[in-house]
């Protein structure tokens, strides 16, 4: 099972920090290890950086526009942004991809917008926590550390280049818990290709069901995206029909999508009471040459 990778090339920060040597085997349990040695670092507010300057991408992108319908809805999901705190050399990663890959960059701040919805949706504004939603705009800084033609193919590739991209969880989870030490971020970036145990990298046990909401989240985000992949992205409601599908498949946690399906719906009453329509009208791509990663059956060493 995959769930470890040892490290081709020295793992370094944006600044040039190495963060782990090239042989280093990176596994859950050295990034727990990483996770206790991490300094305390002193943080900024995102409200504070370049990035709350972009809020409006997601927030008015027309995918979205039931989502974050109305403006106290858009005002509470930027409020939960604008109050991430995060350290400066992580504002810096997050840059390099702006940089470096719009498309990532736009995918991370829609993920953590529709993760801030889904949880004022869940518990209120008061209890949805900033580190979730740093956790969100998180989640897939491990793409960073691959090479750029790779980070760019879709899934179901195979061999050498499937070991590659199915390491990027744990890269990702491994560098973060050396800058934040434990924090939702880790997991997140960990388990957000989890799928119910379908997915990469193998875990000992479930990721906590709060970190679900990154993973529908970010597969929603993708979904109703551009993707070199697909003649033109989902909408919204094409996304949900597919998340249902999945859910339905044991491939996404059905709670979660109702939850998603809740908030688009206006948030209102108890998400729980939801049931799922039969009928699917949505949109969905013409061309679509998506496929699950082919993910190797033994670990990379």
């Amino acid at each position: 099972m995959f769930d470890r990778v040892m490290l081709p090339r020295d793992l370094v920060d944006c600044r040039g920090a190495v963060l782990a040597r090239a042989g280093r085997v990176v596994s859950p349990e050295s990034i727990a290890e990483a996770t206790s040695r991490a300094p305390p670092v002193a943080g900024r507010l995102l409200s504070d950086t370049y990035v709350a300057e972009d809020l409006h991408l997601p927030l008015t992108d027309a995918p979205y526009r039931h989502l974050f319908r109305g403006p106290g809805v858009q005002a509470a999901v930027a409020r939960a942004l604008l109050a991430v705190r995060l350290p400066p050399v992580l504002f810096d990663e997050i840059l390099v991809v702006k940089a470096n890959d719009a498309l990532r960059y736009r995918h991370a701040l829609t993920t953590a917008a529709v993760s801030a919805r889904m949880l004022v949706a869940a518990v209120g504004e008061a209890r949805a926590l900033p580190e979730m939603t740093a956790a969100a705009l998180l989640h897939d800084l491990g793409m960073r550390h691959l090479p750029a033609a790779l980070a760019r193919q879709p899934e179901g590739l195979g061999g050498e280049q499937g070991r590659q991209l199915a390491a990027h969880p744990l890269l990702g989870a491994f560098h973060l818990a050396s800058v934040l030490g434990p924090h939702p971020a880790v997991e997140a970036a960990l388990t957000h290709h989890w799928r119910q145990g379908q997915g990469y990298p193998h875990l000992a046990s479930p990721p906590s069901r709060s970190l679900e909401v990154v993973a529908v989240a970010s597969a929603f985000a993708a979904l109703t995206q551009p993707r070199p992949f697909r003649s033109e992205p989902f909408d919204a409601r094409g996304a949900v029909d597919h998340l249902i599908a999945e859910a339905a498949a044991g491939t996404a946690d059905a709670s979660t999508v109702r939850l998603l399906v809740h908030a688009l719906r206006g948030g209102q009453g108890d998400a729980r009471a939801l049931r799922f329509g039969r009928d699917r009208q949505g949109h969905a791509p013409t061309v679509n040459h998506h496929a699950p990663i082919a993910v190797p059956a033994q670990s990379a060493i």
